[in-house]
């Protein structure tokens, strides 16, 4: 191969290169979401907010969060933030006091930009849990001890009141 070809082939290739991060950077991807990918809370959220990497197109874009048992529990009104002038963050809002357990979003984005919007539909899943309150799973803990030195203490009071009935129908037999 000449070398005029080898400096076409590799202008070629640099040029390849540095097209395609743009490329790939041209569709939008979560950055930041509240609750965060993986959080583990106390409490029920109101809302789920997650930012994007680029503009979105409304009309394409959703959450949707669904619980360990595949139940549907956002109130189904996911929208571009209001309060975002960037076009940037979905939120949607959800059922009031979720039990613990683990709780699945599912992102759906098409980017929407003047340089951009090919139409092609990105999407996700983020998590996020719902753990019992520390005060919660200690009383379930005492409760439990409860229980237990309950049966053993009803367990030795039959026993000790067996051993006492048995004295006295001796003396009584005896008597």
């Amino acid at each position: 191969m000449n070398r005029q070809k080898w400096i076409l082939a590799l202008a070629l290739a640099l040029l390849l290169a540095a097209w395609r991060p743009w490329a790939v950077q041209a569709h939008a991807v979560p950055v930041q979401s509240i609750p965060a990918d993986g959080a583990v809370l106390t409490s029920s959220p109101k809302q789920v907010t997650v930012t994007f990497s680029n503009v979105l197109d409304p009309s394409g874009s959703q959450l949707v969060v669904y619980d360990r048992r595949g139940q549907k529990v956002d109130i189904g009104d996911c929208g571009v933030a209001a309060v975002d002038p960037t076009r940037k963050t979905l939120v949607t809002t959800l059922e009031s006091d979720l039990p613990p357990g683990k709780y699945n979003i599912y992102w759906t984005s098409i980017t929407d930009t003047e340089d951009v919007h090919d139409g092609h539909v990105v999407n996700g899943q983020l998590e996020f849990f719902i753990a019992e309150p520390p005060w919660l799973t200690f009383l379930k803990g005492v409760g439990i001890a409860l229980g237990v030195a309950t049966a053993l203490g009803g367990w030795f009071g039959f026993m000790a009141t067996r051993r006492q009935l048995k004295r006295l129908e001796q003396k009584l037999q005896g008597a």
